[in-house]
């Protein structure tokens, strides 16, 4: 497909191998000032456009991938990932994992997004979800992140074209967190932690909290070179999980609990922390307000039903 944009021959083309090379310093550039995204290599990068499946293995799959590269003569002006998700239960959809085009270049992205979903709708889909969490590059930010809105051209384009917030989650960072006070909660649990080497140069922990020899708590922190190869991630750590049993909640326990785990991942050689949580769950929102992290970044996921195919 060509089309005349700003002056520019393009065309929308499916991905071959060899473009990688190209396509590796497009996608550096276009995260670039995003929170939690470093820049990949090219082995890193091509690993990551390659088939996909979803992080329970019982969940949903996907399949029909195709990656299209809208180029003019001599460089890369967007690209657009796509695939079809097939849940458990119920109709298949099509899944956007990635979605970019150069700013300014208005044009190319609506071809681009078009491109991709007559691709998805030719293959019998009804709706259309972008930028899910379940299929996000294991480099794209933390744990958890859907489309940042600092990427605001393609959060407003989907927009314009009739998608619509169906998730989001909050990220949250703490530079230089620690030693923490540990305060005293209305419940004194034992804790048993259980260290995890992974990826990162430093080992995650599991913490958890016992009552009479039953948990009643957990806090699962990792280290974020789990998302990233860069030095800069090596002293950063992120909290994957925090959760007190109900009957143990208003005690202050989820308090102790992350402080405490907190000052142990500091005690590794950890200096600064980051946190998330959904949307809408204002009471960790607030929680982690008040403790001392600070937003530094909202993520949604966008979904579009389809009663026709687009032309």
């Amino acid at each position: 497909m060509k089309e005349e944009s700003r002056g520019v021959r393009m065309e929308v083309v499916e991905y071959e191998p060899e473009m990688a090379a190209d396509l590796v310093p497009v996608y550096n550039h276009a995260v670039k000032g995003v929170p939690h995204c470093y820049p990949v290599d090219l082995d890193t990068f091509s690993a990551a456009i390659g088939p996909a499946v979803s992080s329970t293995e019982d969940d949903t799959r996907l399949h029909s991938e195709s990656f299209l590269v809208a180029r003019d003569s001599d460089r890369v002006l967007g690209f657009a990932h796509c695939a079809i998700e097939s849940p458990k239960e119920g109709d298949d959809r099509g899944a956007i994992r990635f979605y970019w085009y150069r700013p300014g270049y208005r044009g190319v992205g609506q071809s681009l997004l078009e491109a991709a979903q007559e691709r998805l709708l030719g293959l019998g889909v009804g709706a259309v979800v972008a930028f899910d969490q379940t299929y996000r590059y294991p480099f794209y930010g933390f744990k958890h992140a859907y489309l940042s809105e600092h990427l605001g051209h393609i959060e407003a384009i989907l927009g314009m074209n009739g998608y619509r917030r169906i998730k989001g989650e909050v990220f949250l960072d703490w530079p230089s967190f620690g030693p923490l006070d540990v305060g005293s909660p209305g419940v004194k649990p034992t804790l048993e932690p259980e260290w995890k080497e992974g990826r990162g140069a430093r080992p995650g922990i599991v913490m958890k909290a016992l009552m009479d020899g039953e948990e009643i708590g957990a806090c699962n922190c990792v280290s974020c070179g789990e998302f990233s190869e860069s030095e800069t991630v090596q002293d950063w750590t992120f909290t994957e999980w925090l959760g007190v049993k109900d009957e143990y909640q208003g005690k202050g326990l989820g308090r102790y609990l992350l402080t405490v785990t907190l000052n142990e991942m500091y005690e590794k050689g950890y200096r600064n922390a980051s946190i998330s949580t959904d949307w809408r769950n204002y009471r960790a929102f607030l929680f982690y307000s008040n403790l001392g992290y600070r937003v530094v970044d909202w993520t949604y996921c966008y979904s579009r039903e389809f009663k026709t195919h687009v032309t």
